[in-house]
């Protein structure tokens, strides 16, 4: 994991969701580096995590480029803070991506089947899936580990203004860069309409939506999660 770390985009509008965020990370993910982008430094968010400010008057893809140019690593996993873990991450596996992408031509590895179908199998060892230059998610807001210096180009090509707009014209930017991408797929089940589980990195992938809790696919999970780091989701709001 020496070039590899976990950059986490947040706000700290979302402070209350940090307890179960960084918890999780500590007992299922605890070796990773981890830095933060988040608007002001707080004394919520973890030791073990770095965090890079950014003026939120500033354009999201201003913000997002300024805390990535600080990040050392030459790999990094993307993250929000409502990606929240429920289960041991393989840590050998994710080694094991890592290495194959920095020998590869592809840009980033995505760590779960989300928003794709199809695609040629670029490793079998690995349940690699290329993803197909036409699919409508080629760039997508998931846990995914990216070459920085990939991420960076993306971001400085088409400079997002808000980042609503990032995963909306990102997968045309991706292309106008000629940048490819792989997913993961261990034939994990399907959770919801678009997603897939992911045995290699076992996520909420999108706890939140629209400012709520977001019940709809992974309820026994957050609830049990809610017990754990006494949380009421109605503070909040449920989705």
């Amino acid at each position: 994991m020496d070039d590899l770390s976990l950059i986490t985009w947040s706000h700290s509008s979302y402070s209350d969701v940090w307890p179960m965020y960084f918890g999780q990370l500590e007992k299922h993910f605890p070796q990773i580096k981890q830095y933060m982008f988040i608007d002001k430094n707080s004394k919520d968010i973890s030791k073990k995590c770095v965090q890079l400010i950014n003026d939120e008057n500033e354009s999201y893809c201003k913000r997002f480029i300024n805390c990535l140019e600080q990040v050392q690593e030459s790999n990094v996993i993307y993250m929000q803070e409502d990606f929240i873990l429920y289960d041991s991450v393989d840590e050998k596996y994710i080694q094991d991506l890592a290495e194959y992408l920095n020998q590869s031509s592809y840009s980033f590895i995505r760590l779960i089947k989300s928003g794709v179908e199809g695609g040629k199998c670029v490793s079998e060892s690995l349940n690699l899936f290329e993803i197909p230059k036409g699919c409508q998610y080629f760039f997508s807001h998931q846990a995914t580990i990216w070459k920085k210096q990939d991420l960076l180009k993306l971001y400085r090509f088409y400079r997002p203004h808000h980042i609503r707009d990032a995963e909306s014209y990102g997968s045309h930017a991706c292309l106008n860069l000629n940048m490819s991408g792989c997913y993961v797929y261990q034939n994990e089940p399907k959770r919801g309409r678009h997603h897939y589980d992911s045995y290699v990195f076992p996520y909420i992938s999108t706890a939140i939506g629209k400012g709520k809790w977001d019940m709809s696919c992974y309820e026994e999970e957050l609830n049990d999660l809610f017990k754990t780091y006494k949380i009421d989701p109605d503070r909040r709001g449920i989705l």
